[in-house]
């Protein structure tokens, strides 16, 4: 498959070629160093995937015909939502980059009870930095389809909508084999809950309960948001995705 690897939106696309964004242009330029000629691959995020020829590449853009279309690969059998509690911008943009990479299909930022009021300020502004680091991830794997970052969303109304919901705690939650044990067959969609550094509410655990969502501890240890967050995303991609081959 050709080397490198740029997204446009579908928008940008015609029949025969491809005009890259003016980001996605500078980088190909000016770090890349393509030249025309050069043969590279080229997505729309929607499951379009080509083999293009390059046949502009300067200041004014960058150009790309398009030589053949490519299957998108990637993709996961598992509908996985991963809805997790803001973090420090350094931890949540981790945790988005290493999510995409696993093969989740949307990420949800949760506003918690004990998410710092400081987080929950500004986030909304930094959906255009969260769904480009998304975007980086998506290029960087080899998936054909981007993972959308969503408005931040308080966690009792992602608890109150329907659907198969594994929420993740640090106590009072059950093993992971005894839960996945109810599920003996391919469960295709989920949502994982990840609270915040504080931990669950008493309140969330409760609503999470009463909502029918399955309590989940991740072992004797304590550990940070982001290590839970990405354990419970490998976790449920291993039984129920594609992580460990023929899914189940």
């Amino acid at each position: 498959m050709p080397g490198h690897r740029f997204y446009a939106p579908s928008e940008n696309f015609t029949a025969t070629s491809v005009q890259l964004a003016e980001d996605e242009a500078h980088h190909a330029v000016h770090v890349l160093r393509i030249r025309v000629g050069e043969v590279v691959t080229v997505f729309d995020g929607q499951g379009q995937v080509f083999q293009a020829t390059v046949t502009e590449a300067s200041k004014r853009g960058v150009r790309l015909a398009l030589d053949a279309p490519l299957p998108a690969l990637g993709e996961s059998p598992l509908d996985l939502t991963l809805g997790v509690a803001l973090l420090k911008a350094d931890k949540f943009e981790w945790v988005i980059q290493k999510a995409v990479e696993l093969g989740v299909t949307r990420i949800v930022p949760l506003v918690t009870r004990h998410v710092e009021p400081g987080l929950i300020r500004g986030a909304s502004e930094k959906l255009e930095r969260w769904s480009r680091i998304s975007r980086e991830a998506t290029k960087q794997c080899g998936r054909g389809y981007l993972t959308p970052i969503l408005p931040p969303q308080p966690v009792t109304d992602v608890l109150l909508s329907g659907g198969v919901k594994f929420f993740f705690t640090e106590r009072q939650g059950n093993g992971w084999a005894a839960v996945v044990s109810r599920f003996p067959g391919h469960l295709p969609t989920v949502v994982a809950l990840v609270g915040p550094e504080g931990g669950w509410s008493e309140d969330e655990r409760q609503l999470a309960e009463a909502q029918g969502a399955h309590g989940i501890t991740l072992g004797p240890r304590i550990l940070r948001a982001e290590t839970a967050a990405i354990l419970a995303v490998g976790l449920l991609q291993t039984t129920f995705g594609d992580v460990a081959g023929q899914p189940l």
